[in-house]
């Protein structure tokens, strides 16, 4: 009797009490935009009016609100390498890939110009490898002889 008694005391006690804790589960998806397979350099077959040259690309950036894609051209222009900094020659470039488009009409000369489309994120986008090129065309007659250049920069950030 005494070894029922004390195991019905053992069991009473035991059988009210609920051991709980919380479990925390988490992990991340490092953020990843970006722009790959591009050259590091493009060159007009002639430098001459409606000469164009493409460059492709691929991208990537897998924010949920998705992209913001830009062009910038540092000299504002071709600008002459040779003589007078104020010598240029104008171009466009035409950047298409996936819902992307936008074109940047370096003219002017003035340092630092810029177009930007913003896109939501979409499963493609977030993937890799979306497809893009740069259709590069120059829009004025060359005056002067010499070697012209300009540095275009692409990038793409998070939205």
């Amino acid at each position: 009797m005494k070894k029922l008694i004390v195991l019905s005391a053992i069991a009473t006690l035991t059988s009210g009490a609920v051991l709980a804790d919380d479990l925390s589960v988490t992990g991340a998806v490092p953020s990843v935009c970006e722009v790959s397979s591009i050259d590091a350099a493009a060159s007009f077959p002639a430098l001459a009016k409606d000469s164009f040259t493409e460059v492709p690309f691929t991208m990537q950036c897998n924010d949920v609100d998705g992209a913001t894609v830009k062009l910038t051209s540092s000299e504002g222009h071709l600008q002459t390498v040779d003589g007078d900094d104020g010598t240029g020659i104008g171009y466009t470039a035409k950047l298409t890939a996936g819902p992307f488009g936008l074109t940047l009409v370096a003219d002017s000369g003035v340092n630092d110009i810029f177009e930007e489309d913003s896109q939501s994120g979409t499963p493609a986008m977030a993937a890799g490898g979306m497809a893009g090129k740069i259709l590069l065309t120059v829009t004025e007659t060359p005056v002067y002889s010499g070697v012209y250049a300009d540095m275009l920069m692409l990038s793409v950030t998070a939205n």
